[in-house]
């Protein structure tokens, strides 16, 4: 199956829905995605038709979140399916972050919710 994404701009939100399958042949599709410079505050990206993705894929996912996290754009994945959830759970218990940085994992830029946003918004 293709992997296909399409921005769509709500304000200062850009909803992404990716769909089909995030895997070696199709990584560069997150390089090429372009997120306008106009001052997007969010990017919310629905998993729900993502089906599989493999450690390439992964990747480039998390190196995109990184991109958009440099910018101050903040990066929200939801609906994630079981598939590309259990790699990311996997790539995690394999590579834990030291004890000293309070990170999640490799893959905290993609597990981080709009409740969690919330909730660090109001304890600042």
């Amino acid at each position: 199956m293709d992997f296909r994404v399409m921005p769509r701009r709500y304000g200062p939100t850009v909803y992404l829905a990716p769909a089909g399958e995030l895997d070696l042949e199709t990584r560069t599709a997150l390089d090429e995605l372009h997120i306008g410079a106009d001052g997007p505050t969010i990017v919310a990206c629905d998993m729900g038709r993502l089906t599989f993705m493999d450690v390439t894929g992964l990747n480039a996912l998390i190196a995109f979140a990184e991109r958009l996290d440099r910018r101050g754009i903040a990066f929200f994945a939801y609906n994630w399916q079981p598939q590309p959830l259990r790699l990311l759970d996997l790539t995690d218990a394999l590579y834990p972050p030291p004890r000293r940085t309070g990170n999640r994992g490799p893959t905290q830029l993609l597990r981080r919710s709009l409740r969690d946003a919330t909730a660090a918004h109001r304890a600042a």
